[in-house]
């Protein structure tokens, strides 16, 4: 079940039982994990009476070998960064 589905059932479990939506509430009626962030959007949409956002589905993941990948370039990319704010901070 995509995280918007699981989010969209129990925002409806909880109307049906005629209960503030809130994000304690929602995070107890999930019957899988979703992110912290998502739920909060959620629960704002619940709130302001709007459709929920389009979300990533949990299929989406990437795999450790793909994660390793990026964040290895995350790092190095901010290693990069960091030298040159030092290398900056130095020549002043």
């Amino acid at each position: 079940m995509s995280y918007q589905a699981e989010l969209a059932r129990a925002i409806k479990v909880l109307d049906a039982k005629g209960q503030t939506v809130t994000v304690a509430k929602v995070k107890a009626q999930l019957t899988t994990q979703v992110p912290l962030p998502l739920i909060i959007q959620a629960v704002k949409s619940a709130k302001a009476n709007t459709p929920l956002p389009e979300m990533p589905s949990d299929d989406a993941r990437l795999s450790d070998a793909e994660r390793i990948s990026q964040l290895e370039q995350q790092v190095a990319e901010l290693s990069e960064r960091l030298a040159t704010l030092e290398a900056q901070h130095l020549n002043r």
